[in-house]
């Protein structure tokens, strides 16, 4: 149940959700350290916790979420008496600059590319070990595609998952994000390469603007049905229909 910017969540844990301060700064970092293995510059933590990009000064989108400290046991707190257990961290950019738009427009059914002029890139998607499983990672990820949601012109949510985390895909694939495409040595990581999956959510618009497409091809094939029907004498209408089915190919395994 939702109450302002407080949520319920499983085991009727209190959740309470916020922007990011400069003063969890020293948290958001220790719990990104114990989170992933790729290690990010004080910078881009300095710049995260003014909701800047580090570089481009561009905004962020994040979400803090933290329960009160009685209700919990250890040391990551970001402010007096809250402990933050999840966060997440999105950006907000042009379809020419995200640098992953022949993958994300390869299906190009989902929507017209020329309308979708932003895409929101999930940076960073995280829960505490102790509190997973119950709701926190869906509502932060939740958060991040009804705020894309809001932008006009933003067709899709999407993110890399590097390829042996299966949890992570799992996850995605839960809140149903598709795989898009895999790209070699995206992550380099103790001197080593790995690769990594693009995962995307496209949009309620985009969404929308498929049926919309689905219907009015379906529309003109019955339009020119009916067209045909009452065109064609119906001798030569009747030689169509008594034409064999077409021979289907085999596939061999």
């Amino acid at each position: 149940r939702r109450s302002g910017r407080v949520v319920t969540m499983a085991d009727a844990l209190r959740v309470h959700f916020r922007s990011i301060r400069v003063e969890d700064l020293e948290a958001v970092r220790a719990l990104h350290e114990e989170w992933f293995p790729v290690r990010y510059s004080y910078a881009f933590y300095d710049a995260a916790v003014r909701e800047r990009m580090m570089g481009t000064n561009e905004p962020l989108f994040t979400v803090i979420a933290e329960i009160e400290e009685d209700e919990a046991e250890g040391r990551r707190v970001g402010r007096s008496g809250r402990k933050i257990i999840g966060l997440v961290m999105a950006h907000l950019t042009s379809t020419v600059g995200c640098g992953d738009e022949t993958a994300l427009f390869r299906p190009s059914e989902h929507f017209d590319r020329r309308e979708t002029k932003r895409v929101m890139y999930v940076l960073t998607l995280g829960a505490h070990v102790r509190y997973r499983r119950r709701g926190i990672a869906r509502e932060l990820l939740q958060r991040c595609v009804a705020r894309a949601e809001l932008e006009p012109s933003c067709g899709v949510v999407y993110l890399h998952v590097i390829t042996h985390n299966l949890g992570a895909i799992q996850f995605y694939k839960a809140n149903d994000f598709q795989r898009l495409g895999e790209i070699e040595d995206y992550y380099r990581i103790d001197g080593k390469y790995y690769s990594c999956y693009i995962y995307a959510f496209y949009l309620s618009r985009a969404k929308a603007k498929v049926e919309s497409s689905d219907a009015a091809h379906t529309s003109a094939r019955r339009l020119l049905s009916i067209t045909l029907s009452l065109l064609l004498p119906s001798a030569v209408r009747s030689c169509f229909r008594n034409q064999p089915p077409p021979a289907r190919a085999v596939e061999r395994r």
